[in-house]
């Protein structure tokens, strides 16, 4: 018989509350890997980290995730737009600031049409935008 104690089962993360993305995406079990807007575990989206400097509609109904060109985002951009099922949403609102768990969100659609996309850029910052990717919340 062992009298080493059991590992603690991680906390629910609380909608409203905060956390630093090591230990959020520790807790979902994500790749430690770029991108760092979906959290990703064997190929598979399996939660979104979302900073209104780069997704300002994040915080909408329906949110919409702009999706960039840089390295892998325009990848994991279409991953994302095929999932299905309930996903984890976090939103930083500020740069550099803790992530809040806004709750479980679900694809609705998405588009790439650059006519739909064009109102969306925000130069200088924001000039390349692959994808967006509309998400519903989900109830509780």
């Amino acid at each position: 018989m062992s009298t080493e104690p059991s590992a603690p089962t991680p906390t629910p993360h609380v909608v409203g509350e905060s956390y630093e993305f090591a230990d959020l995406r520790a807790a979902r079990g994500g790749d430690p890997k770029p991108p760092n807007f979906v959290l990703h575990r064997d190929g598979k989206v399996i939660g979104l980290c979302l900073g209104l400097g780069w997704n300002p509609r994040a915080d909408d109904e329906p949110a919409e995730v702009w999706v960039g060109r840089k390295d892998d985002q325009a990848k994991w951009g279409i991953k994302l737009a095929e999932t299905k099922g309930p996903l984890p949403v976090y939103i930083r609102r500020t740069e550099g600031g803790r992530w809040f768990y806004k709750g479980n969100y679900e694809v609705t659609s998405s588009t790439s049409d650059p006519a739909f996309i064009r109102p969306r850029l925000q130069p200088p910052k924001i000039v390349a935008v692959a994808q967006v990717i509309f998400l519903r919340h989900l109830p509780a």
